[in-house]
């Protein structure tokens, strides 16, 4: 994966879905964390533009069903990762209770470049093919703070 897809991950935001209400997930510098509101870890996945290449509204859809198909038996979140202004939007799922094993081998059979890995003290960019993982703090906003 190039520097330039690594630097994209490590801006995005992610809108996440919870039940009283979306809030915007934001990159910090390392160590600076919010008040973290799962249990557990997080895995924010995606099934858009398989092999990071620009797929047409149905292709991605489609993909996107066979993830949430596939992550069936668990519970998730609904989420959106985005760049800060919004551009390039990309829905997605927030999981709970996967492993990171499992959840990189879900981002590897959907074809994406990495994955998420939300925790109390880091968010992670996990790559799925070459195990490369880069850690930053960050913050979660309601998006009418933002």
């Amino acid at each position: 994966m190039t520097t330039d897809v690594w630097d994209g991950f490590a801006a995005a935001v992610v809108r996440v879905s919870l039940p009283d209400g979306d809030r915007r997930l934001e990159p910090r510098p390392p160590g600076v964390v919010g008040e973290y509101p799962f249990d557990g870890p997080v895995h924010i996945i995606t099934a858009y533009n398989p092999a990071g290449v620009e797929a047409d509204a149905e292709a991605n859809e489609a993909s996107h069903a066979a993830l949430g198909a596939a992550l069936r038996s668990h519970t998730t979140v609904a989420t959106v990762g985005s760049a800060p202004d919004g551009t390039m939007a990309e829905p997605g799922f927030g999981v709970l209770g996967l492993e990171l094993d499992d959840a990189v081998e879900l981002g590897r059979r959907f074809e994406q470049a990495a994955i998420y890995r939300w925790t109390a003290d880091a968010l992670a960019i996990v790559g799925v093919d070459d195990g490369r993982r880069v850690e930053m703090g960050w913050s979660v906003v309601r998006p009418a703070d933002a």
